[in-house]
């Protein structure tokens, strides 16, 4: 096939395919649809598989974050423990010095 073809060729090749079938215009229409069709699929699913990457990247770092809160409760509520342990004991202790005081108040008011 030539591929430099001058002003009359062109209008040769053009009238041709206008005395063509209108069956043949459809296939061709209908052909190139498909590719449009194929292309704009492809492109789709391309950008999907960046979106499901970028979606699996913000889980990880949404997690990571969601472990570093859980560790960071976890300390304080151990730190919570401890401090109540220490006041139940020192509320023990002040409970038995008043009734001490109590007692020798009441056995020196006799």
């Amino acid at each position: 096939m030539n591929t430099n073809m001058n002003a009359n060729e062109f209008l040769q090749a053009v009238d041709h395919a206008a005395g063509m079938n209108d069956r043949w215009l459809f296939l061709a229409a209908f052909c190139l649809l498909l590719l449009l069709c194929g292309a704009v699929i492809y492109w789709l699913v391309k950008q999907l598989q960046a979106v499901i990457a970028d979606h699996k990247e913000l889980r990880n770092e949404h997690h990571a974050a969601l472990a570093e809160i859980i560790a960071a409760q976890n300390e304080t509520a151990m730190k919570l423990a401890v401090c109540l342990d220490r006041n139940s004991q020192a509320l023990q202790e002040c409970a038995f010095e008043l009734r001490r005081f109590q007692e020798s108040a009441c056995r020196t008011g006799q």
